[in-house]
């Protein structure tokens, strides 16, 4: 709505439009000049406050080569599709992370599998490495089937170290904030989750990574994706 639109101020838009991202990181990252206008509410109230383990994870050489996944659920509500739980999928060289609703844990094997087997057309190649938690969701005969079919080496954090997954653990906590921050600023129904969750994704990949300038989305898709695309929610 334009009327709407037009009652903030251009820095508070693009904070809006980028899922709720810090005026710090659009500046650092971005490269934008936008002013802060203290802190945001939505964004404040949606924080989750556990620290990091803040581990060094060293990158993969070439992007789809290891891949870090993490299952999140399950989620209350259920959403209007029926989804319960997220799968985060995570590439260790260009950062880039995918977040696919689940409607049941026995799904996630072949929704790995499908994702996988599709990034694999565009890049010619299957990971070397896939890295998860325990989970049965990642330990089982479907998904170890595929992995062997395509000499892929599935490997696991130890028991009780969640901090050997801290990659996935990290966009989970990311995305998460992300799109609390909009269901608190928008009003939107909870229910609403699923579709937020996809936003809030798509929108922490523009984001460069570290010293990058180059985005996690362009670095892993070839292509980039134009700021001027993203349109705040709910307005």
């Amino acid at each position: 709505n334009l009327i709407h639109q037009s009652l903030f101020s251009p820095s508070k838009l693009l904070h809006k439009s980028l899922g709720q991202v810090s005026y710090h990181r659009i500046r650092r990252r971005l490269e934008i000049p936008v002013k802060d206008f203290g802190s945001c509410e939505a964004c404040a109230v949606s924080k989750i406050t556990r620290c990091s383990f803040h581990t060094r994870h060293s990158r993969a050489m070439k992007p789809f080569e290891e891949l870090h996944m993490d299952l999140v659920g399950p989620i209350l509500p259920i959403s209007r599709e029926g989804f319960k739980y997220f799968l985060t999928i995570v590439d260790s060289c260009t950062r880039y992370c995918s977040a696919i609703p689940v409607k049941h844990k026995s799904d996630v094997a072949e929704t790995i599998a499908q994702a996988i087997g599709l990034e694999a057309k565009r890049f010619s190649y299957f990971p070397s490495v896939i890295h998860s938690d325990r989970g049965t969701e990642f330990i089982n005969s479907h998904l170890l089937e595929f992995c062997n079919k395509n000499f892929i080496r599935a490997r696991q954090s130890d028991a009780y170290t969640p901090q050997q997954n801290e990659l996935a653990e990290r966009f989970n906590r990311s995305i998460i904030e992300s799109a609390r921050a909009i269901l608190q600023d928008t009003g939107l129904k909870k229910r609403l989750w699923s579709e937020i969750f996809k936003t809030s994704t798509l929108t922490l990949n523009q984001i460069p990574c570290h010293k990058s300038k180059t985005s996690p989305y362009e670095l892993f898709k070839g292509r980039n994706i134009d700021i001027g695309f993203f349109k705040p929610i709910g307005i």
